[in-house]
């Protein structure tokens, strides 16, 4: 009996098992049931519904470009940078100031330029007679004076006209005295009235005779001097001597001893470069804005710091057809010939432009590739505002305000340079 019951205590122990596990096994499945369906409940929104609320109205103005929110931003955070100067540094950087004013503006034009002579200036040197070059006293560029000799030539046609002048001089005077002693026979009754008249002709003619050889003469170069001279054959001089026409430069010289010359053939170029013609080339676009009269600035790059002034004389009425443009011509004053021809020119042009604001160029300051202008801070002694600006083209020591400043904004004109080298010190993100 005892082996039976403890084998019904085995048996019983080992179905107890399986059905326990079962039990927790759904216990813990319906644990997790609960706690899931909590959460869901949890997780769900009020079904109390929510008043409305009424949108907003957007204008064109609110709905600003993220690009133009950013450039806001950077203007605002620019307008905020301030400089400070301790008593001693603001002492040292002597700051003054000046409002921002209207004022007239002008625009410019910036083109390239070449020197050339002033062609009214310009004298190509040919003889008044034929004959041989005996002597060429003049060489490339010296300086010649008007009338001085630049060349003798040997020529038979100054000895021909000279020898004409002293026969016709001659007979003339022997008429002359003719003509005396027939008048006092007439008066005589010794000889006739018709006599008289023919003598007369006679003297009028060889007169006009002697007028056309003293034209030939003078014709020739001979001067007034040389001429009062020439009164007997021995005085005769074939030697023509060739004048310089103008005070100026022996520019070419073709002009050597033994050349056998004519009248028609050019032995010097001689030039005055006291003015000299700036030839700058306009393109097409810009014709409106240059006129007969407009100024202009000329400098060069050789002469670094020094300016020529002048205006516009000329514009060429055709168009280059492969450039596009027209040739300028800018009258130079060249006292002293640093200008040489075919030199290399920047011309400035200038033109009115109307009113605007303007701001002096010392008041304004490149940092990187931005201008800048410092504003003094009211109520702060040695703060000062660092605002970018945009402005035009500087003439005649102003630029043209586009955009930062307004009328009466007072700026920083001299000590800009020092609040520039301590802006960078003290905001380096400004470079």
């Amino acid at each position: 009996m005892k082996g039976e019951d403890m084998l019904n205590t085995d048996q019983k122990e080992t179905t107890s098992t399986p059905r326990r596990r079962v039990m927790w096994i759904g216990f813990g499945a319906i644990a997790v049931v609960a706690i899931s369906v909590g959460l869901w409940f949890g997780a769900r929104p009020s079904s109390r519904p929510k008043p409305r609320q009424q949108a907003p109205k957007s204008s064109m103005s609110d709905m600003a470009s993220p690009s133009h929110d950013d450039a806001t931003d950077a203007a605002a955070a620019n307008a905020e940078l301030q400089v400070e100067l301790g008593p001693d540094d603001l002492k040292k950087a002597q700051v003054r100031t000046v409002r921002v004013d209207v004022r007239e503006t002008s625009g410019t034009l910036r083109v390239p330029g070449i020197v050339n002579p002033d062609e009214y200036r310009e004298v190509h040197v040919t003889p008044l007679v034929g004959g041989v070059i005996r002597q060429v006293p003049v060489v490339l560029g010296d300086h010649v004076r008007r009338g001085q000799p630049m060349a003798v030539i040997f020529s038979s046609e100054l000895a021909d006209a000279e020898t004409g002048y002293l026969a016709m001089s001659a007979e003339l005077e022997a008429d002359h005295k003719k003509l005396e002693r027939t008048e006092k026979l007439v008066k005589l009754g010794a000889a006739s009235q018709q006599e008289e008249e023919g003598v007369a002709a006679d003297h009028a003619a060889h007169e006009a005779h002697v007028r056309a050889a003293l034209a030939k003469l003078q014709l020739l170069g001979a001067s007034d001097l040389q001429i009062a001279g020439l009164k007997q054959a021995e005085q005769i001089d074939a030697n023509f001597s060739v004048p310089a026409p103008i005070n100026g430069i022996v520019l070419t010289r073709t002009a050597n001893p033994g050349l056998v010359t004519n009248m028609s053939q050019q032995l010097f170029t001689v030039v005055d470069l006291s003015t000299v013609w700036v030839m700058a080339s306009i393109n097409e676009k810009d014709f409106s804005t240059i006129h007969v009269g407009t100024p202009a600035t000329v400098t060069a790059p050789a002469y670094l710091g020094r300016v020529w002034r002048g205006r516009v004389v000329y514009i060429q009425p055709q168009v280059d057809p492969n450039t596009r443009t027209a040739q300028a011509r800018i009258e130079v004053a060249n006292p002293d010939e640093a200008l040489r021809i075919d030199m290399y020119m920047d011309v400035v042009f200038m033109s009115a432009g109307g009113k605007g604001l303007t701001v002096p160029e010392s008041a304004v300051q490149a940092i990187g590739e931005k201008q800048y202008v410092f504003l003094p801070v009211s109520d702060s002694e040695g703060s000062f505002a660092v605002r970018k600006v945009r402005l035009g083209p500087a003439s005649n020591g102003f630029y043209p305000v586009l955009e930062g400043l307004k009328v009466n904004d007072e700026v920083v004109k001299d000590g800009s340079f020092i609040l520039k080298a301590e802006a960078i010190r003290q905001h380096p993100e400004l470079q």
